[in-house]
C-alpha cells in the first residue's frame, strides 16, 4: 500500500467518525479535509499542500455530493441567521434576499443571478405590492361601501302598499313578467313638510328589461285625465293627494295596462341633493327658459335649502341642484309651456343617471347616504342592493317619451271641480302605442278595463 492510498483510507475513516459525532461541526470536517487530503508530489521531491479535490479520489460522486450538502447546510445557517437579524431589526435585509438566492444556486452562480435579476426582482416586488394594495383596497372599499349602503337603506321610510289594491290585471302581469317597472313620484312637498296633502308633480316610470338590462323611461303628464279610483275621472296628479303612492300605482296600472308594484317617492330636495353629490349635470338651456328659471330659483333655494345662483346665459352648461330642479319644474316659457316641462323632467333624470353611472361605487353610496333619508319606497333593501350592484350594466336608451302621445284640451267639472284637463285622444290608442314602443307588443289590444275607461273619457269630454 503506497502512501497516497494509506492517507486516503485514513481520511475515509475520519470522515465516517465525524459523521457520527454529535459535537463535530462542519468546520471540523473542513479541517480534516485539509489535513488528510494532502499528498506529496513524487516528481519534484518537494512537498505541496492541495485539497482532497486535487487527488484522484476527490472527483468521486460521493465526494461531490458531500461537498454540495456541506455548502447548502452552511448557506442555510447563514440565511436563517440573517433572517433572524432582519426580524429583530425590522429591516428586510439584503442579506436575506442574497442568502435566499444562495439556497437555489452556488455562491458564484447566486452572485451572478443577483447581479442580472436585481432590476427585474425589484419590478416584480413592485408589481406584487401594487396588486396587493389594489386587491386590499378594493375589498376595504367594498366593505366600506356596503356598510354605507346598509346604513343609508336603514334610513329610508318604508311605504306600505297593498299589492292587491293597485289595479294589476293578472294577464297583464304575466305578459310583462320580463320587465321590472318602477314608478318614481316627485311630490310637491317642501323640506320637512307632511306630504299627506301633496300631489305628484312628476310621474316617471322606469322600465328595466330584465334580460338585456335596458332601461326606458316615460313620464305621464300631470294633468292627464284618467280614472284615479273612487273619485272617478280626474287629473292623475291628484291620485297621490287622494291615497298616496298606492292610489297613484292604481291609476297607472288600471289606465295603462301596467304591472307596477314598486314606487319611489321623492321631493325636490332629494333631486337637488343627488345632483349636487355628483357635481352637477350638463343641460342645454334655451333662451326662452332663462327668465322663468331665474324667477323661481330663489323659491327653490329656500325650499331645498340651497344656493340661489341665477343662470346667466343660454346654451350647454353645468347646473347645480337648485338650478336643475328649477329647470325641471317651471311650467311656462315662451315656446312650449307645460308639455316642455314634462320633457325637462325626463332630461334631468336621464342626465343624473348618466352622471351616477360614470361615477365610482363609493360616490354612488355617498349619494345614497345623502338622499335615502329623504326617500320613501316599498322596494326591499335586498332588491335595492341588487339593482345597485347591476347599476353600471344598465343602459338607458333614448326611448323616452311623454305620455299620452296624443293629448286633447278640455275644461269642465271632474273630480277636482271646474278646471282644465288633458284627456288622452283616445286612451285605448295611446295605451296600444305605449306597449308597442316600450314592451315589444306589436298591435297590442288593451284590456276591457282600459277600453271602458277610454269610452268614459270620450263620453265625458266629447273627444274621441
Amino acid at each position: 500500500m503506497d502512501e497516497r492510498e494509506r492517507q486516503y483510507r485514513e481520511y475515509l475513516a475520519l470522515r465516517e467518525h465525524n459523521r457520527h459525532s454529535e459535537n463535530e461541526e462542519s468546520e471540523g470536517a473542513s479541517r480534516n479535509d485539509e489535513k488528510y487530503g494532502r499528498y506529496f508530489a513524487n516528481n519534484s521531491g518537494q512537498r505541496r499542500q492541495q485539497s482532497i479535490t486535487d487527488t484522484p479520489y476527490g472527483s468521486s460522486e460521493l465526494r461531490r455530493k458531500q461537498q454540495e450538502k456541506q455548502r447548502r447546510d452552511r448557506e442555510m445557517q447563514e440565511y436563517l441567521a440573517a433572517r433572524e437579524e432582519g426580524s429583530r431589526s425590522g429591516k428586510s435585509g439584503k442579506s436575506i434576499a442574497r442568502n435566499k438566492a444562495y439556497e437555489k444556486t452556488s455562491r458564484k452562480t447566486g452572485r451572478k443571478m443577483l447581479g442580472k435579476k436585481k432590476g427585474s426582482n425589484r419590478k416584480l416586488k413592485g408589481i406584487v405590492a401594487v396588486m396587493a394594495l389594489l386587491v386590499g383596497g378594493t375589498v376595504v372599499a367594498g366593505i366600506a361601501a356596503l356598510v354605507m349602503a346598509l346604513g343609508a337603506l336603514g334610513s329610508m321610510e318604508h311605504l306600505d302598499i297593498d299589492k292587491d289594491a293597485i289595479g294589476i290585471n293578472p294577464t297583464v302581469d304575466s305578459q310583462l313578467e320580463g320587465y321590472t317597472n318602477i314608478a318614481v313620484l316627485g311630490i310637491d312637498a317642501r323640506v320637512d313638510e307632511d306630504d299627506s296633502n301633496a300631489r305628484s308633480d312628476a310621474i316617471v316610470v322606469a322600465s328595466i328589461n330584465n334580460e338585456t338590462d335596458e332601461v326606458k323611461m316615460f313620464s305621464v303628464f300631470r294633468d292627464t285625465m284618467l280614472d284615479v279610483g273612487d273619485q272617478g275621472l280626474d287629473k292623475i296628479t291628484h291620485a297621490y293627494f287622494y291615497g298616496g303612492a298606492q292610489q297613484s300605482l292604481y291609476a297607472l296600472n288600471s289606465n295603462m295596462d301596467l304591472n307596477i308594484d314598486k314606487a319611489v317617492v321623492i321631493n325636490w330636495k332629494t333631486v337637488a341633493d343627488v345632483i349636487d353629490s355628483v357635481g352637477g349635470i350638463e343641460l342645454d338651456i334655451q333662451e326662452s327658459e332663462i327668465d322663468e328659471m331665474n324667477k323661481y330659483i330663489p323659491e327653490t333655494a329656500r325650499n331645498v335649502d340651497g344656493p340661489d345662483t341665477p343662470v346667466e346665459s343660454a346654451g350647454k352648461q353645468t347646473l347645480n341642484g337648485v338650478q336643475a330642479v328649477t329647470y325641471s319644474r317651471i311650467r311656462k316659457d315662451a315656446v312650449t309651456g307645460d308639455y316642455r316641462r314634462n320633457e325637462r323632467m325626463k332630461i334631468v333624470f336621464k342626465e343624473t343617471f348618466k352622471e351616477l353611472k360614470s361615477s365610482g361605487f363609493m360616490t354612488m353610496f355617498k349619494v345614497m347616504r345623502k338622499a335615502m333619508p329623504e326617500v320613501k319606497t316599498n322596494i326591499s333593501s335586498a332588491d335595492i342592493l341588487g339593482m345597485m350592484i347591476k347599476f353600471k350594466s344598465y343602459d338607458m336608451t333614448d326611448s323616452t317619451t311623454g305620455w299620452p302621445y296624443d293629448v286633447g284640451s278640455w275644461t269642465g267639472n271632474a273630480g277636482a271641480g271646474y278646471a282644465w284637463y288633458g284627456p288622452p285622444v283616445n286612451l285605448a290608442n295611446n295605451v296600444s302605442k305605449l306597449h308597442e314602443q316600450f314592451f315589444e307588443q306589436p298591435a297590442y289590444q288593451p284590456t276591457d278595463t282600459v277600453q271602458q275607461i277610454s269610452n268614459e273619457i270620450s263620453y265625458r269630454t266629447g273627444i274621441y
